[in-house]
């Protein structure tokens, strides 16, 4: 199925399912599943034509981990982690594997000949993404990496060590989809399953859908990047911190799919059940496409042919007698009723693009309109054939009959069968086929009890109407039946053409044709089976490249199936059923030969040269690659022959092993080696691993449907989005839904909510819900608190209870109309909402998170700075279940707060934002150890900072204009994208400094301020080397200066393409396109100014630390790390603070310093002192493994201390200090600044919640600095003289094996918080020195 088809196609038929997660925004998870096969993709190589150099490996893999904990991060799920990478796979699937393989083989081999032939650089080395196969050592080596991951992140992530982590690698068989599904499937028959278990599954598959509605779990979501269609999908950033995800809400979809088929509720004579419905729309999926079968001819998605499945559906299942899909098993004289009405549908078709395209001319054939066919296209009969009268008299002679049934004779043709239950459907009597002892089938006719809402006369009404119908329809003419003959003739010669063409068989040869038919329907059945109950037959595959014409399969459908399960193929022998010989150097040596020697049995199963053929497609990858299917028997012998060469490793490498459990051990440590060792340190590890078997399946059965206690619609689990929560209506319409930037030409099922506060007045309105807290941003859901309302002539506001209103002024009323044409639009065209006038509106603030009282408890807090308008018949009262994450809470004792061996930062004036650990608790009070760290200074990042901006100098505009003697506008565009017309197409000459459309401006080179915009003296130089290079182009640009369109002839009328190319390559050489862009509020350091903060990191040692025991701590001066998030959102920043990461969960280490480099919305951009594993280079702004993209509350702001705990010592000492002579640090300028939320209630930080530490961070050695790494304060049981004992930070003198890209080592740093300061190295002396200070008794 095609993944960015079916997903626009679903994605604006039904508008709502995918919602654009943010942060505070996602519902709680019990349960992530990660498909791994697209992270391990999407990680290692680029979806280009090959030209990229490789990456280095350890790159690929800390891109992997990096991918992982982003996920992690997004969803957190609470009890199950599961990663399940591709195992070696079923015969059906490998057809389709093989196929990718070899086309990928062969691109990447035209693209180098390509290359040569233009004489364009090529890398000699090339990554083989054909190597993510079960078997490689690619794939061996990866898991080696995953391993020590889990351990690292199990052991040092609070979040990562409450759950369960289960990895089934490339040597567990089974794709991995199907591994999560049969895992899913195995614990949902467990009596003890939760049924309001929450599911998460991430992967880039369409089939995901399918295979989530088939659980029938409704608190299901799927989670994947955002799909972008035309230029938008060539304008992302690498980073994957500004990566958007989607989340995909199952709960929606099934909601949806219940308004596309509510008609049926009135017209099945069976009982109506959703989920069984649900069952047969994923059967219906399959026609159209899926990783097994070929699509039927003519059944694309874009071309809306899940909605003629739909429509077809509705028609024939009123006289089908039940569903199709009987839990997994197909019901084939059911469906048999859904081919003889696609049937129809592949007649129109040829007759548009074949039959009546012959009175054509060549140059004016038509294509099939599939549209006007969905609109238009009736099953009405005009007239008949002196056959169909007979059949028709027959039954109208049978109504008046006694008899309980009427049989026809077998062997009728399919247009006459389908004739027999049309008319037998609109009589109201049943039509079922049935088989006589000899095997030949008839139809049968009989009566059926459906009474029209129990009124006899209505329905003998009715069937008076059909039979008087009938007695007028007049017999088909001698011209139009020689007509028809010849359509049906033409038909059956253009499917003959059809095979003589694909699969080299006449249509006439009823053998080969039912073979095909037979072994298609097969198919249907074994892709039904995988997905209800899995692989039931590992060697099954589907030997045709093509499928038969949709009017054929119906000469299968009596094919008796019987799967033999078999086993699937080691490793190595999938490696050589899947790889072309052009990948042989990842299969084990000793199998190479196989591929190549004219004396290889299997010779002819690896062609380098094969036809590719787009069969009706558009897009170059959905060709069809004709190569040989492989013949198990010979692949298996030719191997086995030659088995005796593998070595040890080879040999275990061919080996299944079952997936994994990891779990935290409290009590438990050891040394996990290293799986990169001069790259990756060795681990202390608190994670034990074993192997996971599935639970029993004896005595149980696999739950058909939803599961009994599951809660549905308004009752369901929050954060899983229902219409049901207020009361509506839905219809498909013509809408013109716009998801992707145009408007849809499909139909999209259109949600209509009923105002249920009509009765009441604006002034009842306003006071009933104004200092309320309610829910907003249906159908997802938020809570709120509402704080004014206003409609088209006056706003209400409540003071002191009581409600007082003012009449809206002139512009506050055109402010108002625009706003609700705004909403309008938004919610019509892009939600496909309609909910009536929104003539009243509440405004309203979002709930942010909970918040710490200085006493210690948990309230809710609504943001501040965001006061969002809802119309009021969008708005939910109240809903079901409470969002456990928002309840507000007493606060505990501090003892029960903080008991012993708690792990903090302090928030005292002296050693602010450092680590610190509970010891004790006496009235009220804490003691602590506290790392101090004499002499650090943080304010080093700032003074970087101001002396860059003073050497910084940007002029306006029109001073520029000046100096350069240029045309203002011409100035103005040349900075701009300046578009020349060549041709048919547009050529940009323009700098791109800047861009007033998107509101972005170019690092270094621009900005914009309040009376225009202005250019650095980089800028200028960058133009004035542009005019002194093309002098004659500047010269007749400034002739033009003031004309709209410019034409390449206009600039260069005697050679237009040698001057443009010219122009092109100068600004290939200046690398324009890679100048950083970055929006208008965006405060950051360029490239240059970064280097230096990491040069002075270099010499500066973060990680010193005097460990020093401190009593009577108040409660407030402690922060932990999980309580972070509901504080520290308050911070203010400014370029070159320094800031310390105190989250004890995510990609950074805790404790680990940095400084601020970007500043945009409510991200900052961070670049820390030392490289760490997730460590990214902020879209190559610094160097590899230093950068990272945060939220304010996951860093501490040192530099300007802004939760400061004042104390009595520490009042004393800044007296003594405003004595001195030191300059005071300077203040950062406001626009400089980012304001996260301004707040003057809280003078001190609250009180902390619950949580602590990761137990252990990563041990050091002598390649200490490989990972950034602090010293580890002690554990709670660790004592000496009872007291933690602590480090001094000594460097190794053996060679630092991290490396950056360059090769270089970073430097070893010093403790100096000065430039060219003193190294501090401690001695011997030093460290009785520190003993001696660790007893050392400092009171508040």
């Amino acid at each position: 199925m095609g993944i960015p088809k079916f997903f626009r196609w679903m994605s604006e038929r039904y508008p709502l399912c995918s919602q654009l997660i943010e942060n505070d925004r996602i519902p709680e998870f019990d349960n992530l599943y990660l498909d791994m096969n697209g992270i391990l993709h999407n990680c290692t190589h680029k979806n280009d034509d090959h030209s990229s150099p490789p990456l280095p490996e350890e790159e690929m893999y800390i891109a992997i981990f990096n991918y992982i904990e982003h996920l992690f991060e997004k969803i957190k799920p609470k009890k199950l982690l599961y990663m399940a990478v591709d195992g070696c796979a079923p015969r059906a699937k490998m057809n389709q594997q093989r196929s990718r393989r070899f086309r990928t083989a062969k691109d990447a081999h035209d693209a180098r000949l390509k290359a040569e032939k233009n004489g364009e650089d090529f890398p000699e080395a090339r990554f083989d993404s054909n190597c993510i196969t079960p078997g490689t050592t690619f794939m061996e080596r990866v898991s080696r990496q995953l391993y020590y991951f889990i351990h690292k992140k199990i052991t040092n992530d609070s979040n990562w060590s409450n759950v369960q982590v289960i990895l089934s690698g490339h040597d567990t068989p089974g794709e991995g989809e199907h591994k999560i599904m049969e895992y899913i499937r195995i614990q949902k028959a467990q009596p003890d399953y939760n049924p309001n278990t929450r599911h998460c599954l991430y992967g880039l598959d369409a089939d995901l859908i399918m295979l989530g509605l088939l659980s029938h779990d409704p608190h299901f979501c799927l989670l994947r990047e955002e799909v972008t269609f035309g230029p938008a999908s060539k304008r992302r950033s690498k980073e994957l911190a500004n990566q958007k995800f989607y989340l995909l809400h199952l709960s929606l979809l099934r909601e949806y799919l219940e308004f596309e088929f509510q008609e049926c509720r009135s017209t099945f004579p069976f009982k109506y059940d959703l989920e069984r419905i649900l069952d047969d729309f994923i059967l219906l999926a399959f026609f159209v496409g899926n990783d097994f079968l070929p699509n039927l001819p003519g059944l694309h998605i874009n071309e809306g042919a899940l909605a003629l499945m739909f429509n077809i559906y509705k028609k024939v299942m009123p006289n089908a007698g039940g569903y199709i899909n009987e839990h997994g098993v197909i019901n084939m004289d059911r469906l048999e009723l859904i081919l003889l009405e696609l049937e129809i549908f592949e007649k129109e078709v040829f007759r548009a693009e074949v039959y009546e395209s012959k009175k054509q001319p060549a140059n004016e054939k038509q294509s099939f309109d599939f549209q006007k066919y969905l609109k238009t296209f009736t099953d009405d009969i005009k007239a008949l054939t002196s056959e169909q009268k007979d059949f028709y008299v027959t039954i109208r002679k049978f109504l008046s009959s006694r008899d309980p049934y009427l049989d026809f004779p077998p062997n009728l043709s399919v247009t006459n069968q389908r004739f027999i239950r049309h008319i037998a459907n609109e009589l109201h009597l049943s039509c079922a086929k049935l088989a006589r002892a000899d095997g030949t089938e008839h139809l049968r006719v009989a009566f059926k009890d459906l009474a029209f809402d129990g009124d006899d006369e209505v329905e003998q009404d009715e069937i008076e109407r059909v039979l008087q119908k009938y007695d007028q329809l007049p017999l088909l003419l001698e011209d139009q039946l020689k007509q028809e003959a010849s359509v049906e003739d033409d038909f059956i010669q253009w499917k003959d053409a059809y095979y003589r063409e694909k699969v080299h068989f006449s249509y006439f040869d009823e053998d080969a044709l039912r073979d095909m038919t037979q072994r298609y329907v097969e198919g249907l059945q074994w892709v039904l089976f995988y997905y209800y109950r899995g692989c039931q037959s590992w060697g099954w595959y589907y030997n045709y490249h093509y499928s038969p014409k949709i009017s054929d399969v119906l000469k299968g459908l009596r094919v008796k199936i019987d799967f033999k399960m078999g086993t699937p193929f080691r490793p190595f022998e999938q490696l050589m059923a899947v790889l072309p010989s052009r990948s042989s150097a990842l299969v084990p040596p000793s199998f190479r030969e196989l591929m190549f020697s004219s004396e290889s049995p299997i010779k002819d199963f690896y062609p380098d040269d094969f036809a590719l053929d787009q069969n009706g497609k558009t897009a170059s990858w959905e060709a069809v690659v004709i190569i040989p299917f492989i013949d198990e028997r010979r692949l298996l012998d030719a191997l086995h022959s030659r088995e005796n060469l593998l070595t040890d490793n080879e040999r275990e490498r061919n080996k299944f092993r079952p997936p994994t459990l990891f779990t935290l051990a409290e009590n438990y440590t050891s040394t996990f080696p290293s799986s990169l060792p001069y790259v990756f340190p060795d681990l202390i590890t608190r994670c034990v691993e074993q192997p996971y078997q599935l639970p029993s399946m004896e005595g149980k059965q696999y739950l058909v449907g939803l599961c009994p206690g599951v809660y549905l619609g308004a009752f369901g689990m929050v954060g899983f989005p229902s219409f049901h929560t207020l009361k509506h209506t839905a219809e498909l319409s013509f809408h013109g839904i716009n998801v992707f930037g145009n408007e849809s030409k499909n139909p999209s099922v259109i949600v209509h909510v009923h105002n249920q506060r009509q009765a009441l007045t604006n002034e009842q309105l306003a006071a009933q819900y104004i200092g309320r807290r309610i829910f907003v941003d249906w159908p997802y859901l938020r809570e709120a608190f509402v704080e004014s309302a206003t409609d088209e002539n006056t706003v209400y506001q409540k003071f002191d209870g009581r409600l007082e209103q003012r009449e809206l002024n002139e512009n506050e009323k055109k402010l108002f109309e625009r706003k609700v044409s705004s909403k309008s639009r938004e919610y019509s065209k892009r939600f496909g909402v309609l909910s009536g006038d929104m003539h009243f509106m509440l405004q309203v603030r979002p709930i942010k998170g909970l918040q710490y009282t200085q006493e210690g408890a948990l309230v809710k807090a609504f943001n501040e700075n965001v006061l969002d308008d809802y119309p009021i018949q969008l708005v939910v009262d109240k809903i079901a279940i409470d969002d456990p994450r928002f309840v507000e809470k007493e606060a505990p004792p501090v003892e029960v707060e903080y008991p012993p061996g708690t792990k903090a930062f302090h928030l005292g004036e002296y050693n602010y934002g450092r680590p610190a650990q509970v010891i004790g608790c006496k009235n009220n009070k804490l003691a602590i150890w506290l790392s101090t760290a004499p002499g650090l200074d943080a304010s080093w990042g700032r003074i970087i900072v101001d002396d860059a901006k003073s050497k910084k100098r940007y002029y306006p505009s029109y001073v520029v204009a000046k100096m350069l003697n240029l045309h203002p506008l011409l100035l103005s565009k040349i900075t701009a994208s300046y578009l020349v017309t060549v041709g048919n197409k547009r050529e940009n000459i323009g700098l791109n400094l800047k861009f007033d459309a998107r509101n972005q401006k170019v690092l270094g080179y621009s900005r914009k301020s309040g009376t225009g915009w202005e250019f650095s003296d980089k800028a200028i130089l960058l133009i004035k080397e542009y005019m002194d290079t093309f002098p004659q182009l500047f010269h007749i640009l400034t002739t033009h200066a003031t004309k709209e369109n410019v034409t390449a002839n206009d600039l260069f009328p005697k050679e237009e393409g040698g001057k443009l190319t010219a122009v092109k390559a100068w600004m290939k050489e200046k690398e324009i396109s890679s100048l950083h862009r970055v929006a208008l509020d965006e405060d950051a350091l360029d490239t240059e100014n970064i280097q230096m903060i990491e040069e002075k990191a270099a010499s500066v040692d973060s990680t010193y630390q005097v460990p020093r025991k401190v009593f009577g701590v108040p409660r407030y001066a402690l922060l932990k790390p999980c309580q972070t998030k509901s504080l520290l959102h308050r911070q203010t920043f400014s370029l070159g603070d320094r800031v310390v990461y105190v989250q004890d969960s995510g990609k950074v280490p805790i404790a680990a310093y940095g400084t601020v480099v970007s500043i945009a919305s409510h991200q900052l951009d961070v670049v820390f002192d030392l490289p760490f594993m997730s460590g990214t280079t902020l879209d190559g702004k610094c160097s590899p493994y230093r950068g990272m993209q945060v939220e304010p509350s996951m860093i501490l702001n040192v530099t300007d201390p802004q939760f400061v705990v004042t104390t009595r010592a520490g009042t004393a000492r800044k007296n003594k200090s405003e004595t001195s002579t030191s300059p005071s640090r300077p203040r950062p300028t406001p626009s400089s600044r980012l304001v996260t939320e301004y707040s003057s209630a809280y003078p001190t930080p609250p009180p902390p919640s619950t949580s602590a530490w990761a137990k252990n961070v990563e041990t050091r050695s002598s390649n200490d600095q490989s990972l950034h790494s602090v010293p580890p304060l002690p554990s709670g049981n660790t004592k000496l003289d009872n007291k933690p004992i602590f480090k001094p930070n000594r460097k190794s003198t053996q060679a630092n094996h991290y490396r950056h890209s360059n090769g270089h080592s970073p430097n070893h740093r010093g403790r100096g918080g000065k430039r060219g300061g003193r190294v501090y190295r401690p001695n011997s002396e030093t460290r009785d020195v520190t003993k001696k200070l660790n007893e050392v008794q400092i009171q508040d």
